[in-house]
């Protein structure tokens, strides 16, 4: 029997889902927050699985998505346009400014903000294991990413986004380190050095593609 394409990319998503399901539930569990046996455990992850899955299958389905990156997925579902007209938008100029990727995107960030407040009143509150700072650390490099660099492979040659993403994650870095009580100053020093290169790289960048344009 030929499984549908969809359910196929979203049974193996459910693998990582599940395993991350379990950890984080886990945690959870061990920290006290939810008091559950490990059988508990797995089978609430196993709940949030089935129901992850049967929702991205239904939704991509019925809005016939055939791109599984599961940013697109969200943004899509965070848009109130239907998805031949945002790509149409998306991609009808050659390269699209940070402003609009940021206005594209903008469900993604209110996603992103709300769950880096969430976690520094866990933190602050309940005193959360600061495992799940790396987690949440991954999640707001790609969502930043995808927020600043848009959908164009053209933007992903403008060195300014580097910057603007460079700055934007060191002010939830420093956000995080004066909430939680860190000693902030060293990884000031190490942020403000690393910065001064980026522009020093930035600007070689912009430089070398001014001098090919003018030699063209």
């Amino acid at each position: 029997m030929k499984i549908d394409y969809i359910v196929k990319e979203e049974l193996l998503r459910s693998l990582s889902v599940c395993f991350f399901s379990f950890l984080i539930i886990g945690l959870l569990n061990r920290e006290g927050y939810i008091p559950l046996g490990m059988s508990g455990v797995f089978i609430l992850a196993l709940f949030f699985t089935a129901i992850h899955f049967s929702f991205m299958v239904w939704y991509r389905k019925k809005e016939q998505i055939e791109n599984n990156n599961i940013s697109f997925i969200i943004t899509h579902i965070l848009s109130s346009k239907s998805h031949d007209k945002k790509v149409t938008e998306l991609y009808k100029d050659e390269k699209t400014n940070i402003s609009s990727s940021i206005r594209e995107h903008m469900g993604l960030l209110i996603i992103t903000i709300l769950l880096y407040i969430a976690y520094l009143y866990a933190s602050l509150v309940y005193n959360m294991d600061q495992i799940y700072w790396i987690l949440l650390l991954l999640f707001i490099g790609v969502s930043l990413s995808k927020i600043i660099y848009g959908e164009r492979k053209a933007n992903q040659k403008d060195p300014v986004r580097l910057l603007i993403f460079y700055v934007i994650a060191c002010v939830f870095i420093f956000i995080r380190y004066l909430v939680l009580g860190c000693p902030i100053l060293p990884i000031l020093k190490g942020s403000v050095i690393l910065g001064i290169l980026l522009i020093f790289l930035v600007l070689g960048i912009k430089w070398s593609h001014r001098k090919q344009n003018s030699d063209n």
